[in-house]
């Protein structure tokens, strides 16, 4: 038997590939393969060194370490604190929350599109369909002209696409692609996948951009839109919890809110609060990228059959029984990027489904280590526990651990941002 090495798919499986021929050793398929092996097997080799060269490749956790030493502090009471947490709404503020040296340099910024640029650099979202350099990040003025011509060709090859009918997956990337380079309103164009976090800090970003986003009645469509996820399609949508008081509270709050000089509402998550988040996917795993996982878990919660972990009135045992029935749903609606294509798939079936195997590697690999600020990742008390007790608790993992701190926000403007703060006398 020849040698073999491993590579893994956006899913974290991983496939034995023969050293002498780089032959990838797919798992038994129960349908004829074959046809599209070559060139399906190149797409999971250029995932898997998506994966291996994101630009978080370096990030380092630091685990807790739940043993107790003679003579050492404990981890468990900054466990207790953290764990304590996810009883609750967020508390306002407390996620990701605002420096007063980042607020009082994010005002020190004169212009519309700085903010703007600012604004979209902190929340974490970066394009997966074509790579946005942040100088190029909102380079138009008010008229709409390129500032910089350099960045052209980004501009026309995100315009020839932020429309395509691929799939409502390279849609949605496509259109932040287009938010990102200066125009709001495509952050907000997204169907429901598994990638939920995402989503919704791009719900919070168009708000923060676009003050709510205006109608002839002045009312503020995003953050009502944002309201009604949380009364009417809760984890359905979009991984959020059913919350028809929360609900109330955004939607009064829409109606007396004024926006800034910009037309922009920066900081509304000190105002509105944000959610916990129920997403299966994260940095380095793509685990549900269709969101079939999240859809099913949300059926069994409207046939009773489940309760929300993040209720009020859960108890330790409903959340251990969600616990047990989302593993259960992982492990049999995973998408298996593991497989080989079917013979009987036409050729635009197939080369869909590799363009979407780099697509979710891409988001995989793109995914914030630490989370989106707006977004908050949601554990229940039972499986940090577990997670713990294991010695795998990543204690950068903690959502009030402020954006600017984040392994993901640029160094250079994090340095930036203190100097200024220092320079200011400003202590946090």
């Amino acid at each position: 038997m020849s040698e073999t090495y491993e590579i893994y798919t956006p899913n974290g499986l991983t496939l034995d590939v023969e050293k002498d021929t780089n032959k990838i050793l797919f798992k038994e398929n129960i349908k004829p393969t074959g046809n599209y092996t070559e060139e399906y097997s190149k797409a999971l080799f250029e995932a898997h060194d998506i994966k291996r060269n994101s630009p978080y490749k370096d990030y380092k956790p630091i685990y807790l370490d739940p043993n107790f030493y003679t003579g050492q502090a404990s981890t468990l009471l900054e466990f207790k604190d953290w764990q304590s947490i996810y009883l609750k709404d967020p508390i306002k503020g407390s996620i990701a929350p605002w420096t007063k040296a980042e607020k009082a340099y994010y005002k020190s910024l004169k212009t519309k599109r700085e903010r703007y640029k600012y604004l979209v650099i902190r929340s974490g979202i970066r394009s997966t369909v074509i790579d946005i350099p942040y100088d190029a990040y909102c380079n138009v003025d008010e008229k709409g002209y390129l500032i910089n011509e350099e960045y052209a060709y980004i501009y026309d090859e995100v315009n020839n696409n932020k429309e395509t009918l691929k799939s409502s997956l390279f849609r949605q990337e496509w259109g932040i692609a287009a938010g990102i380079l200066g125009k709001p309103e495509y952050f907000v164009r997204s169907k429901n996948h598994g990638f939920n976090a995402r989503m919704i800090q791009c719900f919070i970003l168009y708000i923060q951009l676009t003050g709510g986003g205006y109608e002839e009645l002045g009312i503020k469509r995003g953050i009502y839109n944002y309201a009604d996820n949380l009364l009417e399609i809760g984890i359905g949508m979009a991984g959020i919890h059913k919350n028809p008081l929360r609900a109330k509270l955004v939607k009064d709050l829409a109606k007396t809110i004024q926006p800034d000089e910009f037309g922009m509402l920066p900081f509304i998550d000190e105002i509105m609060g944000v959610d916990w988040v129920i997403d299966l996917n994260r940095y380095k795993f793509a685990l549900d990228e269709e969101g079939r996982i999240i859809w099913a878990l949300y059926d069994d919660i409207e046939k009773g059959k489940l309760k929300d972990p993040r209720d009020v009135d859960s108890t330790s045992e409903s959340r251990k029984e969600f616990d047990h029935y989302m593993d259960g749903y992982k492990n049999g609606m995973a998408t298996r990027f593991d497989v080989d294509t079917p013979n009987d798939w036409d050729e635009r079936q197939a080369a869909l489904d590799r363009d979407t195997l780099v697509l979710s590697a891409k988001l995989a690999a793109l995914t914030p280590p630490q989370g989106y600020p707006n977004a908050p990742r949601y554990y229940s008390p039972e499986r940090l526990e577990i997670i713990y007790k294991r010695h795998k608790l990543d204690k950068l993992l903690d959502p009030r651990i402020p954006a600017i701190y984040r392994y993901n926000f640029p160094r250079e403007l994090r340095a930036k941002i203190l100097k200024f703060g220092e320079d200011m006398g400003i202590k946090d």
